[in-house]
């Protein structure tokens, strides 16, 4: 997945509650853990699934009248056996 945010942009603050147990699992790794780095990639992961979600919602109609099309009338280049 190529990232869609600018890894050199200014930082941001923001304040997170994590279960205290799982703190504590992720003490021994803390050395090897870029928290904020994976916070970011986990962020972005979201982010794309609910801007697809979004993109999908509003051109619904759209997509279901495109099948219908298909469905009526083929897929263009059919005829020659190239899709």
């Amino acid at each position: 997945m190529q990232a869609i945010f600018d890894p050199a942009a200014r930082k941001g603050r923001l304040s997170l509650s994590i279960s205290q147990h799982l703190l504590d699992r992720l003490e021994p790794y803390k050395h090897q853990i870029n928290i904020s780095a994976q916070a970011e990639l986990l962020l972005e992961q979201l982010l794309e699934k609910l801007e697809n979600r979004s993109w999908a919602e509003r051109n619904a109609q759209a997509l279901t009248e495109h099948g219908r099309a298909i469905m009526a009338n083929g897929l263009a280049g059919e005829e020659f056996e190239r899709i």
